[in-house]
């Protein structure tokens, strides 16, 4: 089988993708690594494009990359070609974005309070301090700090609005279409510094939390990352869902549970090219 993986030559992360890379050839497939946006018509040379850690890590280039990515997945499934990581679900992140969240909200998911129409302002807590994020965006780009005294000007453009949250970290759970892998944690949090993560056991009602996430997407074949912001010992609240090419951290986890990972991995992929 001939196997292309879709990553960024200019990021750290695009590491792991080697591992990946290295572990189908191992099993005797004929795999690149191809540099994120490809450039020749990829469906015509593989078998199977596995979208992974491809993102333009530019605030001025978020639009661009969601159109590129939408032009390539529609060249892809006019062919014979298979494609994981296709963002085919329901929660199509380059369409809704993070308008999910108003939905998971109202339905009384433990989620951090959103609204995406000031009409709602009084489903938010009550804080000094809010967040407005666009609805398709990542990184943290277009994110802005709201202070309360400015809410009755404010008006939400396919926006989201939540409150500030104090929190000790933040968790992220990892699965395979929709079965639980490993969990990291970040301590205090991800965003702008990026400490080393750590191995992390989330209690049960989380991972069920996640899994009814990946059940809503259904996604054909994919690898998923849940976000949650740890308030407290015993508390957590869902931040987001990342489905498009998320990175995993495999060189920062437990060697044995990146092995068991890439195993199960595989194994998803090989039952999807068998449909």
């Amino acid at each position: 089988m001939n196997i292309g993986i879709i990553t960024s030559f200019r990021e750290v992360c695009t590491r792991e993708d080697y591992v990946i890379a290295k572990s189908f050839s191992k099993d005797g497939h004929h795999v690149d690594l191809l540099d994120f946006p490809v450039t020749f018509p990829v469906e015509k040379y593989y078998d199977l494009i596995i979208f992974k850690n491809a993102w333009y890590l530019s605030e001025d280039k978020v639009e661009q990359f969601f159109k590129d990515v939408q032009t390539l997945m529609k060249k892809i499934e006019k062919t014979n070609c298979k494609i994981v990581c296709s963002n085919d679900g329901k929660l199509k992140f380059n369409t809704i974005g993070k308008k999910y969240l108003v939905d998971l909200y109202k339905q009384g998911f433990e989620v951090v309070p959103t609204i995406d129409n000031m009409k709602d302002i009084n489903l938010l807590p009550k804080v000094d301090k809010y967040i407005k994020k666009p609805f398709v965006s990542y990184e943290g780009f277009g994110m802005q700090e709201v202070s309360r005294k400015d809410l009755k000007d404010l008006k939400l453009n396919k926006e989201i609005l939540q409150p500030k949250i104090d929190f000790i970290s933040e968790v992220q759970l990892y699965f395979i279409n929709n079965q639980y892998q490993y969990a990291v944690e970040y301590a205090p949090h991800k965003w702008p510094d990026y400490p080393t993560p750590h191995m992390f056991k989330p209690a049960r009602k989380y991972i069920n939390e996640a899994k009814k996430l990946m059940d809503l997407n259904g996604a054909t074949c994919s690898i998923s990352r849940v976000d949650f912001l740890r308030v407290n010992e015993n508390e957590m609240l869902l931040l987001e869902f990342a489905h498009t090419c998320p990175n995993m951290n495999l060189l920062l986890i437990d060697r044995e549970v990146s092995e068991k990972f890439l195993k199960n991995f595989k194994k998803a992929v090989y039952d999807y090219m068998k449909k």
